[in-house]
């Protein structure tokens, strides 16, 4: 048996196109808004390093939890580099702090990487067999934009 379709009443028809056009508007009202900037927009070359204002560099120390050097057996180490107030977080690392810190045999592995927004911190977890080296070898960093 085959199903029949009913034609849609006029106030499911009306309800339809109302809510088309406020989606409709809302999608306009986002992408053309009064404050919106479009690549489009800006031309080759207007924005410079300078326009953005200061980028400054801080570091944080890394906390390794690891007991004995070698033996094997990975516990974590982490940190986190923190912008100041009025600084927004750009971007961040870990970098090696002196050529030859790291020993071979000894190994250490990166787990995870990334910002922590609310706090303005970029943080770092590892997996270490330093023996507490990671503490000395090893610095987190955070890239910050002064406003």
């Amino acid at each position: 048996m085959k199903a029949k379709l009913h034609r849609p009443s006029l106030s499911t028809v009306i309800a339809l196109i109302a809510l088309f056009v406020s989606l409709g508007g809302t999608a306009i009202a986002f992408g053309l808004g009064r404050d919106s900037v479009h690549s489009e927009n800006i031309a080759p070359g207007a924005v410079r390093a300078s326009a953005l204002g200061k980028l400054n560099l801080r570091v944080g120390k890394i906390h390794d939890f690891d007991t004995t050097a070698g033996d094997g057996v990975f516990n974590v180490a982490s940190g986190h580099a923190q912008c100041k107030r009025g600084e927004r977080l750009i971007s961040g690392g870990l970098r090696l702090r002196k050529v030859g810190g790291v020993f071979p045999g000894q190994h250490v592995s990166m787990v995870d990487s990334g910002p922590v927004p609310k706090l303005r911190q970029w943080f770092v977890t590892l997996n270490s067999d330093l023996g507490g080296a990671a503490r000395q070898d090893f610095v987190v960093f955070a890239y910050c934009l002064a406003r």
